[in-house]
């Protein structure tokens, strides 16, 4: 009932943003337009020509695997589910050309063949416009790392689903509470600084290292997140990013314990994106630290009876170049335009990405005998895309994995086919 429930949201969706589409000229007219840290759809309200926005997203994705997951040790069903059905709307409004409010509102559900999951995710915040220099937004944000992050609807990545360093190693779609500035401090080059509620260590799993610890938000410790984007020309974007802060758990269930430890977590990525006429190359590379594993060892234990061991190093990276090839295969086209499609948006971009992470390059000595499961591949993903019109696309790759994981640290892997359509609207 729930997944016909939301099958019905999804299409009810789509026909309403079709015909937004045609009717409201200011969405158009910001198609390529992107507010700074935000997507297309999540930046309507700064290029709306009326005080008030309404935009979104979805995705219906599917993967096939040749082999069966294992779900109990990567625990996030996101990372394993065989369908996912995802709506995301955003709602603006401006009070004055210097105080906009921006909110999303997602659903998804998830489903693994077995068992159905469903969750919802919010942003919430406020935009001070103060300066060319120095601007302020306020309250559920993303915050400014890696590069999918900011770039997290389906129309602006092109695999079905997002690269596994920024899963594993770079935990997004990743939202915390806090106050960020951002602004132009020089010509073409642009920053972002984050101070937010940090992650809680005590839900990190060793199989997705700090990923599971962005669920909740925890108020007992903080973080800075800055990032630096330099734009030398309109096709070439080379961004260096990072989170620093302290890490841990506070136990409100159980008469509010402090099990904040001493854990401090680094994490560092940079990004470079090229888009020359047709082709788009992008390059992510992300290195992370975490101190006192063996605290964060004991947390897991006390909190869930099982301790999870974790790296002190990570590391991850990955070279993506994808090509229309349309713009030779159909350089003629006429204008015709349908509910849809549009001939003119028309692209048919293939792409090859080359991917590496490990989520243990480093270990404790005093954990290095305990049981854990270690993500240590390569993998190498082929796929395509069909974009009928700037606000929907069909998209479907493989994925050739070499699992490298010591056999005792291993869980099963192998290749897998994911295909999905999604839209913006």
């Amino acid at each position: 009932m729930k997944l016909k429930l939301l099958l019905s949201a999804l299409l009810i969706f789509a026909i309403s943003a079709q015909s937004q589409i045609k009717d409201s000229t200011h969405i158009q007219n910001h198609q390529d337009q992107q507010y700074p840290g935000l997507g297309k759809a999540a930046s309507s309200i700064f290029f709306s020509e009326k005080p008030w926005s309404v935009s979104g997203f979805g995705e219906v994705n599917g993967v096939n695997y040749n082999y069966s997951p294992m779900k109990e040790s990567l625990g996030d069903m996101e990372l394993y589910y065989t369908s996912l059905y995802r709506l995301a709307t955003f709602f603006g409004y401006r009070f004055s050309d210097k105080i906009i409010f921006n909110s999303e509102i997602q659903v998804e559900y998830l489903t693994d063949g077995m068992e159905g999951h469903t969750e919802f995710n919010f942003e919430l915040f406020l935009d001070f416009r103060l300066h060319q220099a120095l601007n302020l937004r306020v309250g559920f944000q993303p915050i400014s790392i890696g590069y999918i992050n900011s770039n997290d609807e389906p129309l602006l990545f092109y695999s079905v689903n997002r690269p596994e360093v920024e899963r594993l190693i770079i935990p997004t779609t990743w939202i915390e509470l806090g106050v960020g500035a951002y602004g132009q401090i020089a010509p073409k080059l642009n920053y972002f600084v984050n101070v937010v509620t940090s992650l809680d260590a005590s839900e990190f799993r060793s199989a997705t290292w700090v990923r599971n610890g962005r669920e909740a938000f925890d108020y007992s410790s903080f973080a800075v997140s800055p990032q630096l984007i330099y734009s030398p020309r309109n096709d070439l974007d080379l961004s260096v990013s990072g989170y620093f802060g302290s890490v841990g758990s506070y136990d409100y269930e159980h008469g509010g314990r402090d099990l904040t430890n001493q854990s401090q977590l680094s994490l560092y990525s940079a990004y470079a994106r090229y888009t020359p006429a047709n082709f788009r190359f992008l390059a992510v590379g992300a290195l992370g630290n975490l101190s006192d594993t063996e605290g964060i060892y004991e947390i897991t234990k006390q909190k869930h009876g099982e301790g999870q061991v974790l790296g002190q190093q990570v590391y991850g990276g990955y070279l993506e170049a994808g090509v229309d090839i349309l713009h030779w295969l159909w350089s003629n086209r006429s204008e015709s335009k349908s509910f849809v499609h549009n001939n003119k948006d028309m692209k048919l971009p293939i792409f090859v990405r080359v991917e590496h992470l490990n989520t243990h390059g480093k270990v404790a000595e005093s954990l290095q005998g305990y049981d854990r499961v270690q993500r240590n591949m390569n993998i190498l993903a082929v796929g395509a895309n069909y974009n009928l019109s700037e606000h929907l696309v069909l998209k479907m790759n493989y994925q050739f994995r070499q699992d490298l994981t010591p056999e005792q640290y291993s869980i099963p892997s192998g290749n897998q086919f994911e295909f999905g359509l999604g839209f913006e609207f």
